[in-house]
């Protein structure tokens, strides 16, 4: 029975991100797709999951002072979420939080195990909650209130301030809206809302990106639009990649590393099923991921393989999308656990990689063609670094200049921060081989 149970999976997959390298998205679809739980308990499911993850930090601070003794790993996530309801959830009975992580440590562990969690979780809730105000120091504060480690608290702090620090930090607690691109090639913009606003979608077309759909109500995936492939879900951030290389129509296009596909997709609706898109990506099961979002859309225009983008392509094109592998700080929403597996030292070793794919790949543009270098973080050294020591080093290379949509005017890199848009955030920059 209580393999069944919500918080149980809850439990198992927190374990799973924490503590492997397993995804909170993808594991949790997996238990939704193999009704690990009952369909009414999907919503609790999914919150109790991300919510724990985004405020893990916070909660860690909330319930530090009643653990007396050492503890499993397992039971320290028990607590966790046990807190997060508590404080976050106002639907959950304190005795159903308390009874529920009891039965819990029972199964997971032994009578001595349910105890502790028991005697902790009963002084913690008949106790005032910790205020922040202890902390001191601004950055330590904040890092604390947002559940964003120190260091990169820190170094935010370094780069935007602390106000649009915390602006992001705060924002990152926050469920993402949810954007559609509408499929072009199929629908027309105006059909597309007509029909989600009859089947009770609130609606709003998006004032930067025309075929960009803001949307409420029920998850888009039941939804027949989505199902047909008339409409993809695909953040605002993330569409701006596709409009800023602007492919015009009959032209080829190289994306780089495409997986899972949807700035791929997005490019080929834009050509209007003309010209050819080239898709590669270095593992062969997101080849698959690809295929299938390909072939949903209807798309004739593209073609899929798997290739290392730090390799030789054995083509020239009049485009080419470099949206290199990143930290992903500006997805940190969707994926909360980005916040807690990443060290300075990756972002080190990132740039070195994203370098050598965009070497790579601008040898096979052609004179006078674009390429866009996009990222899903908010990192210096992984964008502006790796595009000016590129251009310092391949003077055949210039900016070629774009609108920034904030303010409508030309520039040679957009830095976009969740809280531009109330979106993801992204970084993205265009250049173009010089005419010889």
């Amino acid at each position: 029975m209580m393999k069944n149970n919500v918080r149980y999976v809850a439990l198992t997959i927190l374990d799973d991100v924490l503590t492997g390298e397993a995804y909170s998205n993808l594991q949790l679809n997996e238990a939704i797709k193999n009704e690990a739980i009952s369909k009414k308990d999907v919503g609790l499911l999914t919150e109790l999951v991300y919510g724990t993850l985004q405020r893990k930090l916070t909660l860690e601070y909330l319930i530090e002072p009643f653990i007396q003794t050492k503890l499993k790993g397992w039971m320290k996530r028990l607590l966790t979420m046990s807190a997060y309801q508590f404080v976050y959830l106002d639907k959950v009975p304190d005795h159903a939080i308390i009874n529920e992580a009891v039965n819990i440590a029972k199964v997971r562990g032994d009578l001595h195990n349910s105890k502790a969690i028991n005697a902790i979780l009963r002084n913690f809730m008949s106790s005032p909650l910790r205020t922040l105000d202890e902390i001191k120091h601004d950055d330590k504060r904040l890092s604390i209130e947002g559940s964003v480690p120190l260091w990169l608290t820190k170094h935010w702090i370094t780069h935007f301030g602390y106000e649009k620090t915390r602006e992001m930090c705060l924002l990152s607690l926050t469920p993402p809206n949810t954007t559609v691109r509408v499929n072009t090639t199929r629908i027309s913009v105006e059909d597309a809302v007509e029909r989600l606003q009859s089947n009770g979608y609130t609606v709003e077309i998006d004032k930067d990106i025309e075929r960009c759909l803001h949307i409420k109500g029920e998850p888009i995936v039941n939804d027949r639009l989505f199902k047909d492939g008339l409409l993809s879900v695909q953040d605002k951030s993330s569409m701006f990649v596709a409009e800023i290389l602007n492919p015009k129509e009959n032209s080829t296009v190289l994306d780089t590393c495409s997986a899972p596909g949807g700035k791929t997709c997005h490019i080929a609706e834009m050509m209007n099923q003309t010209g050819q898109v080239d898709a590669y990506d270095i593992h062969p099961h997101k080849i698959d991921l690809i295929d299938f979002n390909v072939k949903k859309l209807r798309l004739e225009n593209v073609t899929t393989d798997v290739h290392d983008a730090t390799k030789p392509f054995d083509k020239t094109y009049d485009y080419v999308l470099v949206d290199a592998p990143c930290s992903g700080f500006g997805v940190m929403r969707r994926k909360p656990e980005i916040k807690y597996d990443k060290t300075a030292k990756d972002v080190e070793s990132l740039w070195h990689l994203q370098l050598e794919i965009l070497e790579n790949a601008s040898k096979s543009l052609a004179p006078g063609g674009e390429l866009v270098y996009s990222t899903c973080t908010i990192e210096q050294m992984e964008n502006e670094n790796v595009v000016y020591s590129f251009l310092k080093a391949n003077p055949e290379f210039e900016f070629a200049l774009f609108n920034d949509p904030r303010t409508n005017q030309e520039t040679k890199t957009l830095q976009l921060l969740p809280q531009d848009y109330n979106s993801d955030g992204f970084f993205i920059t265009k250049i173009k081989r010089k005419e010889r």
